[in-house]
């Protein structure tokens, strides 16, 4: 019964680890967890080192940098110059995302960000025009 015991705690554990690493993929931990549970956790761990990791865009965010300048400069009427900011910021949000798997919604908040600061790009060039 002892040794039994510790087999069943010991897959249980190495399955729940094998879930924390899965958190941060796109497997994400309850598929990671299940895997490793039902199958093994060694089958587990190379499922879920295989699956694409997820990066969140808060963890990518250049791109608030420039447009917190440009807004500053458009503050500050200096059109040109936030013009220049917007589009280092629309520079990061469509170059740094490339080749990199991000989530659905997140691509979608990111196309949302393109599209908003285009129209300011052009709000502000015929403004200074």
């Amino acid at each position: 019964m002892g040794y039994n015991y510790f087999y069943i705690v010991g897959w249980f554990g190495a399955s729940l680890l094998v879930g924390l690493l899965g958190k941060d993929r796109k497997i994400g931990f309850a598929v990671s967890f299940i895997v490793s549970l039902l199958l093994s956790p060694l089958i587990g761990l190379i499922v879920t080192s295989f699956s694409a990791r997820v990066i969140k865009v808060n963890q990518r965010s250049n791109y608030k940098v420039y447009k917190e300048l440009g807004a500053k400069a458009e503050y500050k009427d200096k059109t040109n110059e936030a013009i220049d900011h917007y589009m280092d910021a629309l520079y990061h949000l469509e170059n740094d995302y490339k080749n990199k798997k991000i989530s659905k919604s997140q691509n979608e908040k990111r196309l949302q960000h393109i599209d908003e600061l285009k129209r300011k790009v052009e709000e502000l060039k015929k403004k200074s025009a």
